[in-house]
């Protein structure tokens, strides 16, 4: 019994079996520790990109931030103006107003109406005193 190599090969065969289990998890580890750093390269080139994006992000935040100044001062300018032309259009003739003025002048336009003149009125005396 003591020379019997029974028990010599049922170790080797379970140190195989152990080196080979082993083996076989330091693969699996090797291949999950790549994947991992795979996983990591990926998530940091993400974080620069964001990071970019969100630069470029506020730098259109604050451009759009001053285009919004820009235009609300601007439109209280226009307001402004609008409220000067207002009071200047209430300070001008309406157009009935400006027809009536038309109309007056009209009336008392010598030439277009049939109003006599000094002259006229001297013209006729005279003519109406030689006739008598």
């Amino acid at each position: 019994m003591v020379f019997e190599r029974k028990p010599q090969t049922q170790f080797n065969q379970v140190n195989t079996e152990v080196v080979r289990i082993t083996n076989d998890n330091t693969r699996r580890i090797r291949i999950l520790e790549q994947s991992l750093d795979s996983a990591r390269t990926r998530i940091s080139s993400l974080e620069e990109r964001m990071i970019d994006e969100m630069g470029d992000i506020k730098k259109w935040m604050d451009q759009l931030s001053l285009d919004i100044k820009e235009i609300s001062k601007e439109l209280k300018e226009i307001r402004s103006e609008l409220l000067r032309v207002n009071k200047d259009l209430e300070k001008t003739a309406r157009k009935t107003e400006v027809k009536e003025l038309e109309s007056l002048l009209d009336l008392y336009d010598p030439i277009k109406s049939h109003f006599i003149t000094r002259g006229e009125v001297m013209r006729i005396l005279e003519r109406e005193l030689n006739k008598v």
